[in-house]
This record gives structure tokens, C-alpha cells and sequence, in this order.
């Protein structure tokens, strides 16, 4: 009788333990494509902002978009968009981020950091760049993997 259970427990547990797998990573795409895919998706986010790219930025971003920029001020969608547009982009300057890590995928949102370099001119029109550690906010809207914000946080400063 003892065999029998035993038998009926390992046949439940070979049976069950690859359904348990396939429903925890179904549906998560977190892989080496998504993350590629995502890191585009920042590389043009990032650039558009330096290029004043409105349009685009506005329909890549979520209606409910929001950035926690460094001291802890919270802009909009409508808020960013308005401080970009007032901004003056010279060449050298903007954000210039690397070490891109997708950490997780929630069904139709993904989370990753990255390090990103700051660079903007003085008051003396001079070069100086600051250090972030951001947290990238992303989600899927209608197929389509879109800006939902970023939590910027200093580094050594």
C-alpha cells in the first residue's frame, strides 16, 4: 500500500511539477529579445527627448506616463512634455544610459535599471554629468510595448 501511494505521488509529482513550470513562465516574456526590444524602446526615448521629438514621445509614452526625477519631483505626461519643450539641447548633452538589465515581466509590464549618464551644460557653459541609477517602467498596450515612467535616483551625490 505504501508503494501504491508512493507510485501515485511520484506520478503526480512528474506530471505536475512541468505544469507548475509552464504556468509560471507563461505569458512571461523575460528574455534576451524583450530586453533588446526594451532597450531600443529607451534608446529612442532618450534621444527623442534630446531631439525634441513631441509627437513621438506623446505617443510613446502612456497617458498615465510619470517620471520621479532626482529629489524626488514628480512630473506627468502633460508636465514633461512642457519642460522638454522649454529645454535648450546642445550637442554633447542628455541622458546616455548603459548597463540596460531587464529584471521583470508582470504579463504586460516590465520593469528594468539601468546606469545612465547625465550630461548638461553649467552656468559657465561648461560640460559636467551626474550619475543615476534609473528604474525603467514599461507596458503593453494593445500589443504594443510602450514608456509607462521612470524613478531616477543619484548616485554619490
Amino acid at each position: 500500500m505504501k508503494a501504491v501511494g508512493l507510485a501515485v505521488l511520484i506520478t503526480l509529482g512528474c506530471v505536475l511539477l512541468p505544469l507548475a513550470a509552464q504556468q509560471k513562465s507563461g505569458g512571461n516574456e523575460k528574455g534576451p529579445a524583450l530586453e533588446k526590444q526594451l532597450w531600443g524602446i529607451e534608446q529612442q526615448w532618450l534621444q527623442s527627448e534630446h531631439d525634441k521629438k513631441m509627437d513621438f514621445l506623446r505617443d510613446l509614452w502612456t497617458d498615465q506616463f510619470f517620471d520621479l526625477l532626482p529629489g524626488g519631483r514628480h512630473v506627468t505626461k502633460d508636465e514633461m512634455l512642457d519642460l522638454l519643450s522649454k529645454g535648450n539641447s546642445k550637442p554633447g548633452t542628455g541622458a546616455f544610459p548603459d548597463n540596460f538589465k531587464l529584471q521583470a515581466v508582470y504579463g504586460n509590464v516590465a520593469l528594468a535599471t539601468d546606469h545612465t549618464v547625465i550630461k548638461s551644460l553649467d552656468t559657465n557653459g561648461q560640460l559636467v554629468s551626474r550619475e543615476i541609477s534609473a528604474l525603467r517602467m514599461f507596458v503593453r498596450e494593445n500589443g504594443k510595448w510602450k514608456v509607462a515612467g521612470a524613478a531616477l535616483v543619484p548616485i554619490g551625490q
